[in-house]
């Protein structure tokens, strides 16, 4: 709901909670209606808010875009507005749609228990929908202004567990004998498929399955609604969705084109289910997808466990065959190519958890450089890293390249920005751009010449950070020495403190790909 709905004037905290629990009803009510529901409020006279626009499962939106947050006015709106100034729910025919179809809008008054207006729900249909729902059976046509208004009196906040009712789903109606009044075509196609052929509307509901009848019986005396999922012998898995139906009380508004369905019966106002509405879904397929998926992801993700363990005993052989080097070039070259293979390490460490699941870059770049400090510094060395800026989160087709450009760039920190000193401090900056991402890593060495180039250089990292940056990643790379800040003290002057460099800062920055 949106939160200008607080600025509503008049509204006190008990009024907002009573919106929340007829807020939680509009999705089941707006796809069993077919039609698009905005709950609005009054701000002023000339203005009122969509607090919340929910958009039918069961058939296409008449809005290219959500209206939730949308200011409205009387002049296009007065239906709206009649029912919010004076409590009158009203029905009739809007021009203004941004796609030029008519539609029917019937709006209804939000009426607290001592009689105050709170808000308006406008139920919307396009003309072509309207008159098919008005050649539909009488009772489900009654059924349906019922739960609409139940979804009023905010009494269908426990429906929120259900879920949505799809366009192919089918949808029966049972009366208080039992008694199936309606059946939908969909619902028909379904229970013919598991062999039940003859004419199930006008019949009893132990014509069904015996799980329908215990999900019905059980809606009328419990007054819940509820949600089964089965699954049966031959492998047919059914969603059935139960909603138990009340008729307006007599202290209710006046609510138009009552229609009384039940032979010889008058609304007793008493409050008591009168009915029971049915959904019913066939899960079969999907469930067997994700069953599929799941079993798919499982192995996925064992693959990529797998490959870091063996990323994890590849460096740890090379370790072993660093220790037997004669040369400290020798060393360092086999020291470099561990690190390397374990920046691997930690992406699938992170895709065997969920690889479907963007990565967070500040967590891998927090786990690497870690891993480069605990690997390439000396036992008398005290090496402090920090990573800056917000989570970012990137594909996997990014971040594996991203984690080696960082592992690049932290392993060049150390050996040619701290080097050989007793202590030194590496800072990881990240900043989102919004399309794109900047990486700095900075140390407080003694900087590079200021004519610099990584790309002529001759260091096999800077090459490697190079290559990903420029052809993997699409980004850029810079790197630049860093100079002193002008001194707070001296500032009235604009003076720096010295010209000489105290470090050197590596930039890259890469574009943003889409996440799938």
């Amino acid at each position: 709901m949106d939160k200008r709905v607080h600025q509503s004037p008049g509204l006190s905290e008990a009024d907002i909670e009573y919106l929340h629990q007829i807020e939680a009803g509009l999705p089941i009510t707006a796809d069993v209606s077919r039609a698009d529901a905005l709950l609005c409020t009054l701000l002023d006279d000339n203005q009122a808010l969509v607090a919340r626009h929910v958009i039918p499962h069961s058939t296409p939106s008449l809005y290219r875009a959500p209206a939730t947050g949308r200011i409205l006015h009387p002049e296009e709106q007065p239906l709206i507005f009649r029912a919010l100034r004076s409590g009158n729910s009203g029905s009739g025919q809007q021009e203004v749609l941004s796609s030029g179809a008519p539609i029917i809008q019937d709006v209804f008054p939000i009426q607290t228990e001592d009689k105050r207006i709170i808000g308006a729900v406008a139920f919307e249909i396009n003309m072509v929908a309207h008159e098919r729902h008005r050649r539909r059976n009488r009772a489900f046509r009654q059924a349906v202004r019922w739960l609409q208004g139940m979804c009023l009196r905010g009494e269908l906040a426990d429906t929120a567990v259900l879920g949505r009712f799809g366009q192919y789903d089918g949808v029966y109606l049972v009366n208080r004998d039992r008694d199936i009044v309606y059946m939908s075509g969909s619902a028909a196609n379904l229970f013919r498929s598991i062999g039940i052929l003859s004419a199930i509307r006008t019949q009893h509901i132990d014509t069904l399955e015996p799980l329908d009848v215990e999900l019905v019986e059980r809606a009328f005396h419990s007054h819940k609604a509820d949600k089964v999922r089965r699954e049966s012998g031959d492998g047919r898995i059914w969603v059935r969705k139960v909603i138990p139906l009340k008729p307006p009380p007599a202290t209710w508004l006046n609510w138009q084109n009552y229609l009384p369905w039940h032979s010889g019966d008058q609304q007793s106002g008493n409050n008591d289910v009168e009915a029971v509405l049915v959904l019913i879904r066939n899960a079969t397929e999907a469930v067997q997808k994700q069953r599929e998926l799941n079993v798919k992801s499982a192995i996925i993700k064992e693959v990529h466990h797998r490959v870091k363990n063996n990323l994890q005993t590849i460096a740890a052989m090379l370790r072993i065959q660093a220790r037997r080097c004669e040369t400290n070039e020798a060393r360092q070259a086999l020291m470099d190519s561990v690190n390397r293979v374990l920046s691997m390490a930690v992406i699938h460490e992170f895709l065997s958890q969920d690889e479907h699941r963007p990565i967070n870059i500040r967590d891998v770049c927090q786990r690497v450089a870690t891993q480069v400090v605990q690997v390439a510094t000396g036992p008398d060395q005290a090496i402090g890293v920090r990573v800056e800026g917000p989570s970012i989160r990137l594909p996997a087709g990014q971040a594996t390249p991203t984690a080696m450009v960082v592992n690049e760039l932290v392993l060049n920190a150390l050996e040619h920005g701290v080097g050989q000193q007793k202590e030194g401090q590496i800072a990881i900056r990240l900043t989102d751009l919004g399309d794109s991402v900047r990486i700095e890593v900075e140390d407080d060495g003694p900087g590079v010449p200021p004519d610099f180039d990584p790309a002529q250089s001759d260091s096999l990292g800077l090459q490697i950070v190079h290559t990903l940056v420029t052809d993997d990643l699409k980004g850029s790379l810079e790197i630049s020495a860093v100079h002193p800040e002008v001194s707070e003290t001296e500032g009235s002057k604009g003076e720096a403190t010295g010209d000489a460099a105290r470090g050197t800062r590596a930039t890259v920055t890469i574009p943003k790909r889409t996440l799938k």
